[in-house]
């Protein structure tokens, strides 16, 4: 990395940690969906939908959010809406994601998506503290 820091890579960091952010919450939200269907009987579908469309809801939202603070610096608030929205629609792009790991590797596989979100969520959004803080 150069001595130089821009704007465009402090964006790029703010906005992958607002998608990891928002992806943890989903593939929380399916993991428990999922553990909630008992073998092959359907289980109480009012709950799954309810948890599964709120869990959504919960993770586009935090990702706007997270978005939106660590954008603190960015002077314009125009800037700061329209990135925090772009980082809710990337989150409902990568929320796909859980769909075919659920499929080919059940829980276990998401349980290592929710860890390897986890982890790239603390990191990116370290690294964002630490761009903003100019260390």
């Amino acid at each position: 990395m150069s001595g130089e820091r821009g704007p465009v890579g402090f964006v790029a960091i703010v906005l992958a940690s607002a998608i990891s952010v928002g992806l943890l919450v989903i593939t929380g939200t399916v993991f428990v969906v999922d553990a909630l269907r008992h073998g092959d009987q359907p289980g109480n579908l009012d709950l799954s939908f309810y948890l599964l469309v709120g869990g959504t809801l919960a993770g586009v939202l935090g990702a706007a959010f997270v978005a939106w603070s660590l954008l603190a610096p960015v002077g314009s608030v125009y800037r700061r809406g329209g990135l925090s929205i772009v980082s809710a629609f990337g989150t409902v792009l990568l929320m796909l994601v859980c769909i075919p790991v659920n499929q080919l590797f059940g829980r276990s596989g998401l349980l290592l998506l929710l860890a390897a979100s986890a982890i790239l969520a603390i990191f990116l959004s370290r690294q964002a503290r630490r761009w903003r803080a100019g260390v």
